[in-house]
């Protein structure tokens, strides 16, 4: 029997959980494996960043640049047209012709890496770099026969699955590149732990995705899945130049020293705030593509607001208490490192909040709407950085931000008049965790202004921050803090109730957005 719309919710009693349960745990699932998966990169990361130098971080990053500019033609985008294709009796078949173009692309790319690694070396002049980008183009081939594996777990919002996934990968990445590291290998332990990683990665969904691929016959659905998946890789080519546009310039004109200390510097950023955005992307777009059209104003003020909720207090502290994060982390010979961290911090937190408008746009089918937005923002990216890279590796983070911060506040304007939401219910949803964010801002000044030693200042000032930040939400939102406890841990929930004017779950919501 259908819920009465302003019928409170008992999320304990949920047999069959609707889209919006399912996607809030999805992404408690995949952004809690992240945190962890994530606290063991920056583990390892510290302990390499004390066994090598910038220099060494600065050659692996010249080789990232390269293949993560070719990783946006790895599948053209048939994993995510996979996604929202409909699961009936042509669908093995689908996922057969998806894994083949996928294995096949990826054997491609290893080979055009290999081909193309001495012209990257003479453009970055490494000469170094030849032989670490040929191996690490081996990653394409050990991806691309595990992305249809990756795509059907998103399509099924399986997070387990992919969380013992992702797990497995940095796991192994972080000890193999340690192991090498304390060996002497320099720069080859970080790439040949990227191999192993991607190697655990592949095998673990192997062994957890049920789907066997086929390798009789040709490529039936190729078409469907090419002219979905063409727009998104458009989209992904854009999207990569503007992300990496800033180790080009900084690689090619500054050189590998200050590239190293920009690594390093998005590290944290990355870690913590980038990841997020790509956790809320893989999750809201099958939820996003489950919903009837007139669901999707709510889903996207919930996503609006959840995420901001997570993203805020995360930025605050990366900016606040960067100085003593790195000091602590990864020693005194990386302090030229905190500007950029400061201000990446920025950057990570304009590309994430615009997460959820992008996938309205995708869950639509408006793709040309992203590439309208997409085009300008990277010739805009480029001709910034272009003209400001002479200025040091803190002013090409600022290009980076700002470009981002105005074509996120773009992209969220123009998803509200296509959902015909007005400013009023964006503000709604944003200002307790801006609120929040400011008063945590506050409080972390205090200790960081007044205490000397870097550890100290942290263990002082991350639970005064947690706690400004969560009681200022406590005052202000009650109901959200409420939800979000009872969407993760549905076994000690009590009855959910929404409250009128509450943007996070409105009236309407329990029925409308499962």
């Amino acid at each position: 029997m259908r819920r009465r719309p302003d019928a409170p919710r008992d999320l304990a009693a949920d047999e069959a959980p609707g889209v919006g349960v399912r996607t809030l745990r999805g992404i408690f699932w995949a952004y809690g494996s992240y945190l962890v998966g994530r606290f063991l990169v920056l583990l390892s990361v510290a302990i390499l960043a004390h066994l090598l130098s910038p220099s060494q971080f600065g050659l692996v990053g010249f080789a990232l640049t390269v293949t993560a500019l070719l990783d946006t033609i790895s599948d053209i985008g048939v994993g995510q047209a996979l996604v929202v294709a409909e699961e009936d009796e042509q669908f093995r078949k689908k996922a057969t012709t998806a894994w083949k173009l996928s294995a096949l692309l990826g054997l491609g790319l290893t080979l055009l890496t290999i081909a193309a690694s001495p012209l990257a070396a003479r453009f970055f002049k490494t000469p170094e770099l030849t032989p670490l980008l040929a191996v690490l183009g081996l990653n394409f081939l050990v991806r691309g026969v595990g992305a249809t594996h990756f795509a059907i777990a998103q399509k099924q919002i399986d997070f387990r699955t992919r969380t013992a996934a992702e797990l497995a990968d940095v796991v192994v990445r972080g000890l193999t590149g340690v192991a090498l590291a304390l060996a002497g290998a320099g720069a080859w332990s970080l790439v040949l732990g990227y191999l192993a990683g991607s190697a655990a990665l592949t095998a673990t969904l192997w062994t957890l995705v049920a789907f066997r691929p086929s390798l009789r016959g040709g490529l039936p659905h190729l078409g469907g899945l090419v002219r979905f998946g063409g727009g998104l890789t458009a989209l992904a080519v854009l999207g990569a130049v503007t992300a990496n546009v800033d180790y080009i310039f900084v690689g090619r004109v500054l050189g590998a020293a200050d590239l190293g200390l920009y690594t390093l510097g998005f590290r944290l950023p990355e870690l913590l705030i980038m990841n997020l955005s790509l956790v809320a992307g893989l999750v809201l777009f099958p939820a996003f593509a489950a919903l009837r059209p007139e669901s999707m104003t709510d889903a996207f003020l919930t996503s609006f607001r959840y995420t901001l909720m997570v993203t805020v207090p995360l930025t605050i502290g990366l900016s606040v208490l960067a100085r003593p994060l790195t000091l602590t982390l990864f020693g005194e010979h990386w302090r030229d490192s905190v500007p950029v961290m400061q201000v990446l911090a920025v950057f990570a937190f304009a590309v994430t909040v615009g997460i959820p408008a992008g996938t309205v746009y995708k869950s639509l089918g408006r793709l040309r709407v992203l590439i309208a937005l997409g085009l300008p923002r990277t010739g805009l990216a480029v001709a910034s950085i272009w003209a400001f890279v002479d200025k040091g590796i803190v002013a090409v983070a600022a290009c980076q931000a700002a470009v981002a911060g105005l074509f996120a506040a773009i992209g969220i304007a123009l998803a509200a008049r296509l959902l015909s939401t007005g400013p009023g219910p964006i503000a709604r949803a944003a200002w307790p965790s801006l609120a929040g964010g400011a008063v945590m801002a506050g409080v972390l000044a205090v200790p960081v202004w007044t205490i000397d030693s870097p550890g100290l200042v942290l263990l002082v000032a991350a639970p005064l921050g947690a706690f400004a930040y969560l009681g200022t939400l406590w005052i202000l939102a009650p109901d959200s803090l409420h939800y979000l406890w009872a969407t993760a841990f549905p076994g000690r929930a009590q009855t959910v109730a929404s409250t009128p004017g509450d943007p996070a779950v409105p009236p309407e919501r329990v029925g409308r957005y499962r």
